[in-house]
């Protein structure tokens, strides 16, 4: 009988700031401590593109992307966004917020942005600004109290491979997994927005003309409300943001009947989807906001949804990991 070799633990490597997490906090962190001069080290455990939700941007997001270098790619792969609208099932007015006329005059647009494409693009652009980066590699334990004050990241890569980096400081832009705060007993659920999300990408749904092809949709309905995104091409993302209350009629139905009978439930939304079709599995995400009673210490600070995540009815989720991260 044989067994397998254990997997070789490599020496400690050192750098300046151990950066958790490939999303746009993260690799926003890590580029511009890069060019600041700093030696930056970035783990993500997926590999790039890979899907997310989230795709609505704000106008706020824009300057950031031209301080990054990347405006000319994220205008590619969006679509421009004017407003946002809201719809009600219980009367005929839909009410209609144009950035055009907020408090900024000069950021009259945004984007709606497939993630996966998004998040690619600020990833490679931390890998070309010089930021050591590891796709496929999972943070397995963090030290956080050495004597030295250095901060230790173990980790291990799908191939098997053991690493350990000793760090002045680690920024945590796991996201939902929010590692440090679980790991630090910070986290708290929301009883205000214990919500759940349940989405999918449909293609042929209904859109706007002209101008307001991109706009999002809010529609509620007695349950919650739904979000309605185009995007660039054929695919819209539609989820559907309800309460525990409701998930737990679902009974014997599957996910993705589920989510069928509660768009049927709103009329408006119903018709803007009646000619399309389903091109992705339906998702839920539980949990849905969250937020840490502690964001640093004196070795590490939480960025973006690994600190906290609020119901995202403004698209505030990627401003806000962009912007504290800048």
């Amino acid at each position: 009988m044989t067994t397998a070799a254990p997997a070789l633990q490599e020496a400690a490597q050192t750098c300046d700031v151990l950066v958790i997490g490939g999303g746009p906090a993260g690799t926003t962190a890590a580029s511009v401590l890069r060019e600041m001069g700093y030696h930056v080290v970035l783990l993500e455990k997926c590999h790039h593109p890979r899907f997310h939700i989230g795709e609505s941007l704000l106008p706020a997001n824009l300057p950031l992307f031209e301080k990054l270098g990347v405006a000319a790619q994220i205008e590619a792969l969006g679509i421009p966004k004017h407003a946002a609208e809201f719809v009600s099932p219980w009367h005929d007015h839909q009410q209609e917020f144009r950035f055009a006329d907020a408090w900024n005059k000069s950021l009259p647009s945004a984007y709606q942005v497939e993630r996966s494409k998004f998040d690619f693009v600020l990833f490679e652009n931390a890998r070309e600004k010089g930021v050591e980066v590891f796709e496929g590699c999972e943070v397995q334990a963090v030290d956080l109290e050495r004597p030295d004050g250095l901060a230790e990241i173990r980790a291990c890569a799908e191939t098997g491979r053991n690493m350990t980096w000793r760090a002045q400081f680690v920024l945590d832009a796991s996201g939902r997994s929010t590692f440090l705060s679980n790991k630090l007993q910070l986290k708290e659920r929301s009883k205000d927005h214990n919500s759940v999300a349940i989405y999918a990408h449909f293609n042929g749904a209904e859109r706007r003309d002209g101008k307001a092809e991109g706009n999002i949709s809010l529609f509620w309905f007695d349950h919650g409300w739904f979000w309605y995104i185009p995007l660039r091409g054929a695919a819209t993302s539609v989820g559907m943001v309800t309460w525990p209350y409701f998930v737990k009629t679902r009974g014997e139905r599957s996910l993705s009947d589920f989510f069928r009978d509660g768009i049927a439930s709103c009329p408006p939304l119903a018709a803007r989807l009646q000619h399309a079709r389903r091109v992705i599995d339906v998702t839920a995400t539980g949990n849905f906001s969250y937020s840490s009673s502690r964001a640093y210490g004196d070795n590490y600070l939480l960025l973006g949804d690994a600190y906290a995540f609020v119901d995202p009815m403004f698209s505030s989720g990627v401003w806000f990991a962009n912007q504290c991260s800048d």
